[in-house]
């Protein structure tokens, strides 16, 4: 019977699940976003503004053209600019005060004024280490911090994961078309020349970056040391990533108790809800106001807070059997005007050549561009901090 009860009461559930639309409305642009941590240190501080949106609409809206600044009480006063035109993303350098309060003001381009309370500088401790092991046959990412003096307590990271990445396959033939009174009525492969090759080897490899989009927090607040350890991102056996050479770098920001509350109930509302079983969604309070119209809600909290930083890079050999496989084929050609004909007007690009006779060419590979050029999903910049 006892079965039976349980039974029963999880089918109840499972059909009781509906879709939930809130009986509240939001102005047509919405109410403004405040996202961002004020960097006391040498590196930029960077402060995003978007609007939430409409229910069941995704597309994230950006409020590009503000005036922001960032104000101590001491009468100080930092702008921020935006980094590119309707961006909705803004920047600087501050290099603040550590014994200052400081708040954030902003103005929209409708005149609305926004402003947060001041906050105290909070003293980020450094990352100890980011870890990593085998786990499932993929690699697991770990974060290790303390603050030996146990007055942190509240954690937040972000993270940027970058990687190289190669083309299946290089390419050491092209076309040659010759032109008819009607367009291309004929087609051709030869070699290229040495200098073609090595421009083309700028097509080869590549890196690719990704910044993290979920909210990272922790805490030590129940423990007896400042102490956290905790997963940071796990990269799935065979996944490109580690494929040649992966990096992530972490950043880390020490919180206030308010802000750290603020960002878990964030946390709760956007990526824990879905199921009758979660937390559900709560009032979100920053500390940051309309003071053009005090009714008007603001989704954000400021946080003032040093930052620190650490980096790791992992090798394709430090993974033995990461079996990264592409879906990238090289198909035989026969190197006669009809067959070079059909894989041109398709799209596909020549490789090298598969089959000599002397110095004459009998099949040719071909595959298509994305497995030829790198750059088609990355970049082929080096970025500065690469070995």
């Amino acid at each position: 019977m006892k079965k039976y009860f349980v039974g029963l009461l999880l089918i109840l559930a499972g059909s009781c699940k509906e879709k939930y639309i809130p009986d509240f409305t939001t102005p047509e642009t919405g109410y403004l976003v405040v996202e961002g941590v004020v960097n006391t240190g040498p590196d930029s501080t960077y402060i995003e503004l978007s609007r939430t949106n409409k229910v069941g609409t995704i597309q994230k809206q950006y409020e590009p053209g503000a005036s922001i600044q960032v104000e101590g009480n001491d009468n100080s006063i930092f702008p921020l600019t935006e980094i590119s035109a309707l961006s909705g993303r803004y920047a600087a350098p501050l290099n603040l005060n550590n014994t200052v309060q400081y708040r954030l003001r902003i103005k929209t381009q409708a005149g609305k004024e926004y402003l947060s309370d001041f906050a105290e500088v909070k003293i980020t401790p450094p990352i100890d280490s980011i870890s990593w092991q085998r786990e499932n046959n993929g690699v697991q990412f770990y974060i290790n911090t303390h603050d030996p003096q146990n007055k942190t307590l509240y954690y937040s990271w972000d993270y940027k994961e970058t990687w190289e990445f190669h083309s299946a396959f290089r390419s050491f033939l092209k076309y040659v078309t010759n032109l008819g009174p009607y367009g291309i009525d004929a087609v051709g492969i030869e070699y290229k020349d040495p200098a073609t090759i090595l421009r083309d080897t700028l097509l080869y490899k590549c890196w690719r970056s990704f910044a993290s989009d979920q909210l990272l927090i922790g805490s030590s607040a129940k423990l007896t040391q400042d102490l956290i350890y905790k997963p940071l991102l796990y990269i799935p056996v065979g996944d490109r990533k580690i494929s040649v050479l992966y990096s992530v770098t972490l950043k880390q920001y020490a919180l206030t108790k308010a802000g750290y509350e603020f960002l878990e109930k964030m946390k709760k509302n956007t990526e824990e809800n879905g199921s009758i079983f979660d937390a559900q969604p709560s009032q979100l309070k920053g500390n940051i106001h309309c003071i053009t119209n005090p009714a008007e809600p603001v989704i954000g909290y400021v946080n003032v807070s040093s930052v620190a930083e650490k980096r790791i890079f992992i090798s394709n050999s430090q993974v033995p059997r990461w079996n990264f496989t592409t879906e990238c084929e090289e198909v035989k050609v026969r190197n006669n005007p009809d067959s070079i004909s059909d894989v041109f007007r398709s799209g596909s690009l020549p490789t090298d050549a598969l089959e000599l006779s002397g110095n004459s060419i009998i099949y040719f590979g071909v595959t298509t561009p994305a497995c030829l050029d790198c750059t088609l999903s990355g970049t082929n910049v080096k970025p500065a901090f690469w070995p």
